[in-house]
């Protein structure tokens, strides 16, 4: 995995979404995101933009909890689009230095994945490629060590990452993308979905691996994008 480390991915996220935020019309602030079911894509600036502002005034009880989250939408429902970028330009370097202190490293994945949660809103693909989404497949891929299964996840490039037990006697393989890991491991996808990629091995085994795939979710509802 990459080295680049949280600071950095922070930014990148941070200054990826307001980049397109800026391209976005009055009436896409208004439509429903359906990866955050309740929220319009205006509600989804408030709660990226509200996390550094959260943090840096020290208001993070209840931290990455729904009513902390609806506390975001409602306290910036007042301030204009433009206000809200002009303040997470001013707070996201200052928090992120702070989160890599503490190798806290949700807030970029998370900022990034609502990006995409916008576009797929939107029918605006793009941004599939980024960096932050090359080192986070490889950081996601990690885990399910609790299983006693091998995971191989092998990419559309020819690159492949290991998960789950190497001395496992099973071994279950996942042929993908990294923007499809990104997404799901983030539960932008129905379990139904995830199952019917393209897996090999145990057919047990693999149900084993999709029941502990979720890191976030799953989706209610099938997301396409």
């Amino acid at each position: 995995m990459s080295e680049r480390g949280i600071e950095v991915w922070y930014r990148e996220a941070v200054e990826s979404f307001i980049e397109f935020a800026r391209t976005l019309s009055e009436e896409d602030w208004k439509v429903d995101v359906s990866c955050n079911p309740g929220w319009t894509v205006r509600d989804v600036l408030s709660h990226v933009s509200g996390i550094p502002d959260d943090g840096l005034a020290g208001r993070t009880d209840g931290a990455a909890t729904e009513p902390w989250t609806a506390s975001q939408v409602e306290r910036n429902a007042h301030f204009t689009v433009e206000e809200l970028l002009e303040r997470w330009e001013s707070q996201y370097a200052i928090f992120g230095q702070a989160i890599a202190a503490m190798g806290e490293y949700r807030p970029p994945f998370d900022c990034h994945a609502h990006e995409h949660d916008v576009r797929q809103a939107l029918g605006r693909p793009g941004n599939r490629d980024s960096a932050i989404i090359d080192d986070a497949a490889a950081a996601l891929i990690t885990g399910f060590t609790d299983l006693p299964i091998a995971l191989t996840v092998e990419f559309d490039d020819g690159a492949a990452l290991d998960g789950g037990d190497p001395d496992a006697d099973t071994t279950v393989r996942l042929a993908t993308t990294r923007f499809e890991i990104f997404r799901s491991r983030l539960g932008r996808r129905t379990p139904g979905q995830l199952r019917s990629l393209d897996w090999s091995g145990d057919d047990a085994a693999i149900d084993q691996v999709v029941g502990a795939w979720f890191q976030f979710g799953p989706s209610e509802i099938e997301i396409v994008e």
